[in-house]
């Protein structure tokens, strides 16, 4: 039977072991986010390695050291794929978990060596050794394949993942550069150990393995990190889980504005997957993006949609641009809101025409046009006889639908480019475009059509008074506005005497 003796000289790796199970039993409550996953594998696949290394240098015949031996490459083979998928998740948080094809990918070889350890009595292409004995550790014959697949592999995997950190780390700041390089120390100092070792350098007394001990010892402040902090970089982890959940569109672009890489609502608006689009200049994406500037937003309209548009340039320390984060925020329903309530603060509630404010604000921008052109323009005020009449007999309903039916028939009677008006009880008003002196006569035609349309809907006792007034001749503003009344008056006081006349001759 086995007899295992401990020895001071396991000392190291025994601390290192305990160490490391307290490290895993720590991590595994905390198995949230891939990151801390992939930080759990590669503390087990320590465990593993420490562990095997201890019995099989405590164990007291052949087979039980050659056997306990052969386990530890499980660890061995299998801790820089764990620690490679760590830098990974550290570096690019999302997606989660790492994608299945290319964990099996880094998987691949690891898997392929173990089959070859577990079966190499049988061939021999891992070590070579006299046939039917159970060989010594330091008197085996490692061959080419051993060096390929156990030492330049997994050493090349640590140095892949320290390549893809050297330049975050160059970026990083504060205490973002500070875990880097915890990572790169937990990558670095073992590899260096073990590199003694296999050269024959004591490293630890023994002959124990040096390189799961001197990778304990350096996890021990990574796992401070994820206790102290739950994540290596919460920071990035969090405002990429915030960008992403952001209802507005991120677009980040690289120095001569191509798409590096944007959020789920980014992509919706766009239309495409996010890999399409990395790469793409914007104004291929948007054929109507507009020219954005850092200093104001920009109010962008693809469709039926209202976007504003923010940029700001990404810089480093030095202050240097490296590219641009553009977010865009739909507005839609603000703009709309706000053209409803600038409609209703320059419409007639009742007829849908344009109020005094409307009247007001465009007179004068036709005015200052027409001025400025060369242009005539006529201004016409009408007042709606025998509204007061349909209020006494038939309510204030009916006075409504009176106003309602005379301000829907009134724009249709002139050309499109003419606007009309109701500045409040029963007064109308028109702004003619390019209306020169002498169309009164059409004006009242046109007017009179109104009223016998709108006697035919039920108000038969219905008029309307009209007064015309011509820029620049007759004056401009308030001027041409008050001369256009007192005419409209005249012609009012006209009707007034022509129905007394009119009643005077009734027998």
């Amino acid at each position: 039977m086995t007899q295992y003796t401990l020895t001071p000289d396991l000392l190291p790796t025994l601390l290192a072991l305990a160490v490391t199970l307290l490290m895993a039993g720590n991590t595994l409550q905390r198995t949230t986010y891939a990151l801390q996953r992939a930080f759990l594998g590669v503390l087990l696949a320590t465990c593993v390695w420490l562990g095997a290394d201890v019995l099989s240098l405590s164990a007291s015949d052949a087979q039980a050291r050659w056997d306990w031996g052969l386990a530890q490459f499980l660890g061995i083979l299998t801790i820089p794929v764990a620690w490679l998928a760590l830098v990974g998740r550290h570096l690019r948080p999302v997606p989660e978990p790492m994608p299945w094809p290319r964990l099996l990918a880094l998987l691949a070889a690891p898997l392929l060596t173990l089959v070859l350890i577990g079966t190499n009595s049988a061939h021999q292409l891992i070590w070579q050794y006299p046939a039917g004995t159970v060989p010594a550790w330091g008197q085996v014959e490692r061959t080419p394949l051993y060096w390929l697949l156990i030492v330049i592999y997994p050493n090349a995997l640590l140095v892949w993942g320290a390549g893809q950190l050297l330049p975050a780390w160059r970026a990083g700041r504060g205490a973002e550069r500070h875990q880097i390089t915890l990572l790169l120390l937990a990558a670095v100092v073992p590899t260096v150990a073990n590199t003694a070792y296999l050269l024959g350098v004591p490293v630890l007394p023994g002959g124990a393995t040096p390189a799961p001990v001197f990778f304990a010892l350096c996890l021990v402040p990574v796992a401070w990190g994820m206790m102290r902090y739950g994540l290596l970089r919460v920071a990035p982890l969090a405002h990429r889980q915030v960008v992403e959940q952001l209802a507005d569109a991120v677009f980040v672009l690289d120095a001569r504005g191509r798409i590096l890489e944007v959020n789920e609502r980014a992509a919706r608006l766009a239309g495409r997957p996010a890999p399409a689009l990395r790469g793409v200049q914007m104004g291929d994406v948007f054929q109507s993006w507009p020219q954005v500037a850092e200093d104001r937003p920009v109010e962008w309209r693809p469709g039926r949609e209202v976007w504003e548009l923010r940029l700001s340039t990404v810089r480093n320390a030095r202050g240097n641009a490296l590219g641009q984060a553009v977010v865009a925020r739909d507005v839609t329903e603000r703009a709309q809101e706000h053209a409803r309530v600038q409609r209703l603060a320059s419409e007639d509630t009742l007829t849908g025409l344009g109020n005094r404010r409307a009247f007001e604000t465009d007179l004068a921008r036709e005015t200052a046009r027409a001025g400025r052109h060369g242009l005539p323009l006529a201004v016409a005020m009408i007042d709606l006889d025998g509204l007061k009449g349909v209020n006494d007999r038939h309510g204030h309903a009916a006075g409504d639908a009176l106003l309602s039916a005379f301000g829907r028939a009134l724009p249709g009677a002139f050309r499109p480019e003419d606007r009309a008006y109701r500045l409040g009880g029963d007064e109308f008003a028109l702004l003619l475009t390019h209306s020169a002196a002498g169309g009164e006569g059409a004006i009242h035609d046109r007017l009179g059509r109104i009223v016998q349309a709108v006697r035919a809907q039920g108000f038969p006792d219905i008029g309307a008074s009209v007064g015309v007034a011509y820029f620049p001749h007759e004056g401009a503003g308030a001027a041409l506005v008050n001369l256009a009344d007192e005419r409209m008056y005249v012609q009012k006081a006209q009707h007034r005497a022509a129905r007394s006349r009119t009643k005077d001759q009734v027998p």
